[in-house]
C-alpha cells in the first residue's frame, strides 16, 4: 500500500507509511479519526464515516500490524479471564488517550490458562501483578506464579471488612439479610475502599507501584475485577484526565463481562434456597457494577476529605508533580 496523506484538525498535512501507524481509532459519532504513530504521537483528522471506512479497509488489506479499536478500553481475548481489560485507548482529553499495553484491570487469575498467561506476558508485555485481595481470598485461590512477572500484595480491605459481605453468602440467614440490605452494604464497602485506613494505605501503595514502572504493563485485580479493581481504575482514570462519562462507562463494562457468572449464581440460589427467579435476581448486586456504588466513593471523598484533589494530595501523597508524572507515563 502506498503512503497516505491527511490534514489534521489544525490544518497540518501529515503523511504516513502503513508501518508508521500503531493505532487507528474512529471516534464514534464525532466525525473524527485519531491515529497514533509508532513514536506514540497522536493526531486527529476530520473525516466522515465513509472516508474512515475506506481508509480502514485499505490499511487492513496491507496486513500491517495496526491496532484498530474504539475508545472503550480493550476487552482482552482470553479464554478464562472474562473480566480482564486494558485501559488503552480510553480518551483522557481532546488530544490524548491512555497508552496501549500499559494498564490492565482484571478479576482473579487462578483460572488463567497457559494461553492466557502467554498472551498477557507476550502481547501485553505484563511485568507486574498487583493483588488487591485479602489474605483469606489469596489462600483460597492463589494467583499462578508467572516467570518474569513480579507479584505484589496490596490489600485494599482487611479480611473482616471484606468478609462482612462474603461470609453472608454462605448461609441462608446471611443471604436473607443481604437480599434487602445488599446494595447499602456495597455502598459502604466503596466508602471503606476510599476512606478507611486500609483502603487509603492500599491506594497509596498502588500508585507508588505505578510510578515505578517505566516499561511493560501493570495488572491489578481483586476477585471479580469489579469493586476494589473498579475503584482503583476509576481514580487512576480521573487522574489521567478521563471525564466522568468515560470513567463511568469503563466501570460499567464489568457488567457484560460478568453476566455468565451472575446467571450461574442466580441458578444456584434458585436450586439451593428454592428461590424463584425474581427473588434470586435481588442478589445481582454481587455481580454488578452500579453507578450508585461508585458515586458512594466519590461522595465520601468529597464529604470526608474536602474533594478529590485534596484527597489525592493529602491522603494518597499524589502531589501535582506526581500526578503529572503519571500522565506522562501512561498517556500519549
Amino acid at each position: 500500500m502506498e503512503s497516505i496523506t491527511l490534514k489534521n484538525t489544525a490544518g497540518k498535512t501529515i503523511t504516513y507509511e502503513p508501518d508508521d501507524i500503531l493505532w487507528f481509532f474512529e471516534e464514534t459519532g464525532s466525525g473524527l479519526l485519531r491515529i497514533i504513530d509508532t513514536e506514540r504521537r497522536l493526531e486527529t483528522f476530520p473525516l466522515d464515516a465513509r472516508q474512515i471506512a475506506q481508509l480502514r479497509t485499505q490499511l487492513q488489506a496491507s496486513h500491517t500490524p495496526i491496532w484498530f479499536g474504539a475508545f472503550q478500553g480493550e476487552k482482552l481475548p482470553l479464554e478464562k479471564l472474562l473480566n480482564t481489560r486494558g485501559l488503552g485507548g480510553l480518551a483522557c482529553g481532546p488530544q490524548s488517550v491512555i497508552g496501549h499495553h500499559r494498564l490492565i484491570r482484571s478479576g482473579a487469575l487462578h483460572d488463567a490458562t497457559k494461553e492466557d498467561l502467554a498472551y498477557l506476558t507476550g502481547t501485553m508485555g505484563l511485568k507486574v501483578v498487583i493483588d488487591l485481595r485479602t489474605d483469606l481470598e489469596i489462600a483460597a485461590k492463589p494467583d499462578p506464579r508467572i516467570p518474569g512477572v513480579k507479584w505484589i500484595h496490596v490489600p485494599f480491605l482487611n479480611t473482616l471488612e471484606y468478609e462482612e459481605i462474603g461470609l453472608r453468602t454462605l448461609t441462608e440467614a446471611g443471604l436473607e439479610e443481604m437480599k434487602d440490605r445488599g446494595p447499602a452494604m456495597m455502598e459502604e464497602l466503596y466508602r471503606k475502599i476510599v476512606g478507611a485506613p486500609e483502603g487509603i494505605r492500599g491506594l497509596r501503595r498502588f500508585f507508588e507501584i505505578l510510578l515505578q514502572q517505566s516499561a511493560g504493563s501493570v495488572l491489578w485485580h481483586c476477585t471479580q475485577g469489579k469493586d476494589r479493581t473498579g475503584v482503583a481504575a476509576a481514580v487512576l482514570e480521573r487522574i489521567l484526565g478521563c471525564d466522568a462519562r468515560t470513567v463511568e462507562q469503563d466501570y460499567l463494562q464489568t457488567n457484560p463481562c460478568l453476566k455468565t457468572e451472575e446467571e450461574d449464581t442466580e441458578d444456584w440460589l434458585e436450586k439451593t434456597l428454592h428461590l424463584n427467579s425474581h427473588a434470586a435476581g435481588k442478589f445481582s448486586f454481587l455481580f454488578e457494577a452500579r453507578p450508585q456504588f461508585l458515586q458512594a466513593a466519590w461522595d465520601c471523598i468529597d464529604r470526608e476529605f474536602g474533594g478529590f484533589d485534596s484527597w489525592l494530595q493529602n491522603q494518597l501523597g499524589l502531589t501535582e508533580d506526581r500526578q503529572n508524572q503519571l500522565r506522562a507515563m501512561y498517556t500519549c
